[in-house]
C-alpha cells in the first residue's frame, strides 16, 4: 500500500555493526519517499525502462542516495537542505564548470499524500570507498590533477557565492579522467564561512600518509596559501 511513504526497508550493500553486541546487521534507511513517485523518476533517467538501483547508501542519516548504472538520485528529508543543493549545484551548471557534479534534474512534491524532494545527478566514482575498511583510490601522480581540477571547482563555488563547507577527499570523484567535486549537503554562504582549501589541504594530509618530498611541498606551499585564497 502506497501511503505517500515507502514501508519497505531499504539497506545498502555493506553490512554495519550493532552497537549493543557487535554484531553485524543490515542498515535501515530512515527516510524513503512515495513509491509512485520515485519509479517515475527512476524511468525518466533510465532512458531504458525501470531499473533496481545497485545500491542504496545514507548520507547524514536524513539523505537518501540510490545510485544506478548512469545517474544518482538523492532523496532529501529536509526540504530546506534540497533547495540550498538544488541551487548550489543549478548556478555551478549554468556556469559551465566542468569539475562540478551536474544535475541532470529535480522534483519537489510536498502535500497531504505525497512527500518528496529529489536531486538526480550524474554518477561518478568517490575516491574514497568503504568496503570493510576506508581505502583512497588514488596514485602519487594523480595529486597535482586532483589539486588542480578541485581548485578550479572551488573558484567557481565561491565566485557564485557559495563554500561546498565539507571539502573533503571524501566528497571528490572521478568522471572519465576528471576529479569532480560533490555532495553539497554543508554548503553556505560565503561571506559567513570560507574554509574550504584549509577542509582540502587537511583531508589530504591525513589521507595521503606515504608522500614522497615533491607531494610534501606542494600541500606545504597550498597550505601557507590557505588563508589568502578566497
Amino acid at each position: 500500500r502506497d501511503d505517500g511513504y515507502l514501508t519497505q526497508r531499504c539497506v545498502d550493500c555493506s553490512d554495519r555493526k550493532d552497537g549493543k553486541d557487535g554484531k553485524f546487521v543490515k542498515f535501515v534507511a530512515k527516510y524513503t519517499p512515495s513509491v509512485e513517485i520515485l519509479l517515475q523518476l527512476i524511468e525518466q533517467n533510465s532512458g531504458k525502462g525501470l531499473i533496481l538501483p545497485e545500491k542504496v547508501v545514507s548520507s547524514s542519516g536524513s539523505v537518501l542516495v540510490m545510485v544506478f548504472d548512469n545517474f544518482v538520485i538523492k532523496l532529501f528529508q529536509n526540504r530546506k537542505t534540497f533547495n540550498k543543493v538544488g541551487n548550489v549545484l543549478n548556478c555551478a551548471y549554468e556556469s559551465g564548470c566542468d569539475f562540478i557534479v551536474k544535475m541532470k534534474d529535480w522534483v519537489s512534491i510536498q502535500n497531504e499524500k505525497i512527500r518528496i524532494h529529489a536531486i538526480v545527478t550524474e554518477k561518478l566514482t568517490p575516491i574514497v570507498t568503504y568496503t570493510g575498511d576506508r581505502k583512497l583510490n588514488l596514485k602519487n601522480n594523480e595529486i597535482f590533477k586532483l589539486f588542480h581540477d578541485i581548485g578550479i571547482a572551488l573558484d567557481t563555488i565561491h565566485k557564485l557565492g557559495y563554500t561546498q563547507g565539507d571539502c573533503t577527499l571524501d566528497n571528490i570523484g572521478r568522471i572519465g579522467k576528471k576529479f569532480v567535486l560533490f555532495d553539497f549537503n554543508c554548503a553556505g554562504r560565503i561571506e559567513v564561512r570560507n574554509d574550504d582549501i584549509a577542509f582540502l589541504v587537511k583531508s589530504a594530509k591525513f589521507n595521503l600518509k606515504k608522500m614522497d618530498e615533491k607531494e610534501k611541498d606542494f600541500l606545504e606551499y597550498v597550505s601557507s596559501f590557505k588563508n589568502s585564497i578566497t
